[in-house]
């Protein structure tokens, strides 16, 4: 077994960081521009590894990129508003941890989860891999089935 550890701190965000705030930003603006269907999601793709690309989801879904945009569809498809805050952002290798507060809502329905998404990276800085990890008291309906559609697909 390889130990990596991150012994020091700072002010400055370190490139893999870079790459999964601009990530993030990307997917923001997809759904501020509203998701009608898996193409919608293009733009983010240019951030993705997507021929080797898997996310591992909080019901331990195993989604390819073509998985996920379906997921994502299913998610953010009708009226679903995400905010997050982040925390925490650890950057070791080929790493990003972050640790972030997601407040989904949807019509009169608000869930608030604690996350920990782990980003890992190919030498050129595309997303090859996520995992999700969450504590939330109910995570939604409509995200649960949206994963689970997706993995049927």
């Amino acid at each position: 077994m390889r130990v990596m550890t991150a012994t020091a701190t700072n002010d400055q965000l370190g490139p893999l960081t870079r790459r999964v705030k601009e990530f993030v930003a990307a997917q923001g603006k997809v759904m501020a521009a509203g998701v009608k269907s898996p193409s919608d999601w293009a733009p983010v793709a240019e951030f993705v590894a997507v021929d080797e690309f898997k996310r591992v989801g909080a019901y331990l879904e195993e989604l390819t990129w073509d998985d996920y945009t379906h997921f994502l569809t299913g998610w953010a498809s009708g009226g679903t508003r995400f905010e997050m805050t982040e925390f925490y952002v650890t950057e070791v290798g080929d790493t990003v941890f972050q640790e972030i507060e997601e407040r989904h809502y949807r019509g009169d329905t608000f869930i608030r989860k604690n996350v920990i998404a782990v980003y890992r990276f190919t030498k050129d800085s595309k997303i090859r891999h996520l995992d999700i990890y969450e504590q939330a008291r109910d995570s939604g309906d409509w995200i649960k089935d949206a994963a689970m559609e997706a993995m049927e697909a």
